[in-house]
């Protein structure tokens, strides 16, 4: 087994792993000092090692609504088109592109979700496409929400759905605390062998205990269950701050894209790595110190 490297190499974090056919694209945050960046860019990769790019996918310039503060984008297929949920000065907008590689245009000219909305901070916007086709949206810092989409793909077929309630309710939380040990941010939700398999980081992004944890669901909007210990990035006494992750399938195995802290002594910036998922006893397990 091979020690964990960073997938792409620089500062980037926030990843968003999408599988198109026999290819994968990467979509993190470009990380900054302050986090001020205005573009999002994407990766390409036929093998999940060895990735081409960076490409220009959507450059806030050309957004009205926002210039700065590109963070953590959410990319699907939807009816042949690609849509990124993306957030910016913490507001949700929605931009679509013909191909995965952009570039990316956005829809409506103001935001999907603006500052505070739904009780919570307007980041990490995750959108995941049934296998009936029906797409849906999750976002939030603080709550995690979810909503069916309709077809135009900026408007929500019935009222948004509180997630981390249950989550709380799991850990005898009251669900109106903003309890970051539970749930902070970041959601990502995908159907493995039939089973809704929802992900999410707790913590702050700063904190060396930032990681991944999970719950499963029969059905998309819960109820949703957790053991007592739900970690799925383990811990590491070299790694710290593994979190924020996506996932894609390849050659019958589940990968997990995830950031960690480059040094948490110095610096709050991060990089971006791919490990293998193993599941004991239907728990997702990460070892963050090895590839495969």
């Amino acid at each position: 087994m091979n020690k964990q490297s960073p997938t792409i190499i620089g500062e980037w974090a926030d990843p968003y792993l999408l599988k198109d056919g026999d290819d994968y694209y990467l979509y993190p945050t470009k990380d900054s000092q302050g986090w001020q960046y205005e573009k999002f860019h994407v990766f390409h990769s036929k093998d999940l090692v060895n990735w081409d790019g960076s490409y220009l996918a959507l450059d806030l310039n050309d957004v009205g609504w926002a210039k700065t503060c590109a963070w953590a984008p959410g990319v699907n297929k939807y009816k042949n088109k690609y849509y990124m949920y993306f957030s910016a000065e913490a507001q949700i907008g929605v931009a679509v592109s013909d191909s995965p590689l952009g570039p990316f245009k956005d829809l409506l000219g103001k935001p999907l979700l603006t500052k505070n909305e739904y009780d919570c901070q307007s980041i990490d916007a995750d959108l995941f496409v049934d296998e009936d086709g029906q797409p849906y949206l999750l976002w939030g810092q603080g709550k995690c929400w979810i909503a069916p989409l309709n077809d135009d793909m900026v408007s929500f077929k019935s009222k948004p759905l509180q997630l981390s309630e249950q989550l709380y309710a799991n850990r005898g939380k009251d669900s109106n605390i903003f309890d970051t040990s539970v749930y902070n941010e970041g959601p990502h939700m995908q159907k493995i062998n039939g089973t809704y398999l929802l992900t999410w980081s707790n913590y702050d992004t700063r904190d060396p205990r930032y990681q991944i944890c999970f719950a499963t669901s029969n059905h998309i909007y819960g109820p949703y269950q957790m053991p007592e210990d739900n970690r799925v990035t383990q811990a590491s006494e070299t790694y710290f701050g593994t979190g924020h992750a996506s996932m894609a399938e390849y050659q019958g195995d589940w990968y997990l894209c995830y950031h960690r802290l480059i040094d948490p002594a110095t610096t709050v910036l991060r990089e971006t790595c791919i490990s293998r998922i193993e599941f004991i006893e239907n728990k997702p397990i990460v070892d963050v110190d090895r590839w495969k």
